[in-house]
């Protein structure tokens, strides 16, 4: 019989450029009970979203968080998916967890985001660390939105794009089943377009991102060049305030300012099917909020297709509904559900990897090494990372794997 693993206490959030939604949640042994969001194992037990002000303030508000319901002995795994690009390559330690040099963000360069939160999220002594997973703010709901597909729906597929579409823009990308990292991470907000006849808008935040900001994804579709476009704009900008973007909500569904987004997301779309030949393309994130901006995203994606790709999923309106569309977990954020997903693959690639050496007692020498690291050779687990690569594919298969009996109950963010 199948020994039924404990309940894990996960710390997790969800770094964006206008606020981090910071969680604590229980991962259930089983997925019958309390579950608060449909599709998962998670059952939210304290949530809080935080504004994303200057670093200082906004890791300071964030740790506040965790240590005021961390248990004595911390939690048990941590994730963080973040506004990037950040460093996701778990061997290098300089860059891991840090957002890089060339963020737009000009305060948040070279921020050392997991280390306080870390802190924060271990036992009261500091002896006990919970085992951790940074991705980015894309890439962390692509894989959730993947398994999704692929094991509750039961798609067979292989490829998966999910696109966030706020402050700034970002893409995630599962290829080949497993999420892209490469040298760094997908930056396919920076891709550059063809913008709409007579279009000369200038993008102030370009100032370290390709082609300047000019005439990119991001230059056009984000909420800060939407609002620079309309002159909204004010002296909070640079701390990406909820007020930014007052001036959008106020306008029509047929306001130009939606066929520049519009055309942008486009361009992005027909960049990701030529490119990657990507199955599906989700479209998150707060500007996505606006509706209408699907149907016009679709409409504009075949107009530039130009009918090359003759496949149904971009000629044909039925095609391109489910091509294009929203996430499965609109109402619950796809964020907080990626950083969730992240926490648990960290907790249970780190409980296969102890299960493994445990089934091998007592040939201890066989499988670890002095320091107590797992020295399997299909193993890599060291620090509180929790890395087992021939492990983590199964691992994200589990995720969802009994998805089909869960109820459609809704978190009561």
């Amino acid at each position: 019989m199948t020994q039924t693993p404990k309940q894990a206490l996960l710390a997790a959030v969800e770094g964006g450029g206008t606020s981090f939604v910071v969680t604590v949640a229980l991962l259930k042994s089983s997925p019958i009970e309390n579950i608060t969001i449909a599709h998962t194992k998670f059952e939210i037990l304290h949530q809080q979203t935080i504004l994303t002000t200057t670093p200082s303030e906004t890791l300071a508000n964030t740790c506040k968080f965790f240590r005021k319901h961390c248990p004595d002995n911390g939690y048990d795994a941590l994730g963080i998916c973040t506004f990037g690009p950040v460093g996701v390559n778990e061997s290098d330690e300089s860059n891991y967890g840090h957002i890089l040099p060339g963020s737009p963000k000009k305060d948040w360069r070279n921020v050392n985001i997991l280390s306080p939160i870390l802190n924060a999220c271990s036992s009261i002594d500091g002896k006990r660390q919970p085992v951790y997973k940074v991705e980015t703010d894309v890439n962390a709901p692509a894989i959730a939105e993947y398994e999704y597909m692929t094991r509750f729906l039961k798609k067979s597929m292989t490829s998966l794009a999910y696109v966030t579409v706020g402050t700034g823009i970002g893409v995630g990308l599962v290829v080949n089943d497993k999420p892209v990292h490469g040298m760094m991470h997908p930056e396919g907000g920076h891709v550059p377009i063809i913008p709409l006849s007579g279009d000369d808008f200038a993008y102030s935040w370009g100032d370290k991102s390709p082609f300047q900001g000019r005439n990119t994804v991001e230059g056009t579709a984000s909420s800060v060049a939407l609002s620079e476009r309309l002159g909204v704009a004010d002296q909070m900008m640079e701390s990406c305030a909820f007020g930014m973007r007052e001036g959008l909500k106020d306008l029509s569904d047929d306001h130009p300012s939606w066929d520049h987004a519009a055309n942008a997301l486009a361009n992005l779309c027909v960049t990701l099917a030529l490119v990657t030949s990507v199955e599906k393309i989700v479209l998150g994130g707060g500007i996505m909020n606006r509706v209408v901006l699907y149907e016009k995203v679709r409409i504009r994606t075949r107009e530039l297709l130009n009918g090359y790709l003759d496949l149904p999923q971009v000629t044909t309106d039925a095609g391109l509904e489910e091509y294009i569309s929203p996430s499965v977990w609109k109402e619950e954020g796809p964020g907080l559900v990626g950083a969730l997903v992240m926490a648990q693959v960290a907790y249970e690639e780190a409980s296969s990897c102890s299960s493994d050496d445990a089934k091998a007692a007592p040939e201890k020498s066989a499988l670890e090494s002095e320091s107590g690291e797992c020295s399997n050779s299909t193993c890599t687990t060291s620090r509180g990372a929790g890395q087992c690569p021939m492990k983590t594919l199964a691992l994200y298969g589990s995720i969802f794997a009994l998805g089909a009996i869960i109820g459609s109950r809704r978190s009561t963010r």
